[in-house]
């Protein structure tokens, strides 16, 4: 009885960190989740205050929305990420885009 309760034990265990492990990327979330996770993440990057946190969210939500969406034109998609690319830079001053341009790899996850 010890080894089956045990054994049920481990198994949760290893399941609970397999979900954790697997949240932490943006596959199964919704639009919403998704551009409020890299909204945050560029937040914690730049130290961003919750407003401009907040126009980040709902900026990567619609990229997110056009992008999961199975009817959008390709061209559409192409362009719609050069308006995110240059809402960023707009909205940035030069030492936060110096900073982050330094980030490849966010910066690249944040435009694509």
């Amino acid at each position: 009885m010890k080894k089956i309760i045990a054994a049920l034990t481990l198994l949760l265990a290893f399941s609970i960190n397999a979900n954790a492990q697997d949240n932490k990327s943006l596959n199964g979330l919704n639009p919403t989740e998704k551009g409020a996770k890299q909204a945050a993440e560029l937040s914690e990057f730049l130290g961003l205050d919750k407003t401009m946190q907040a126009n980040f969210a709902s900026l990567f939500e619609y990229k997110f929305q056009v992008i999961d969406d199975k009817n959008a034109q390709p061209e559409r998609k192409t362009e719609m990420l050069r308006a995110i690319e240059a809402k960023i830079r707009g909205t940035l001053d030069g030492t936060q885009i110096e900073k982050l341009e330094k980030n490849q790899d966010l910066f690249k996850r944040l435009i694509n």
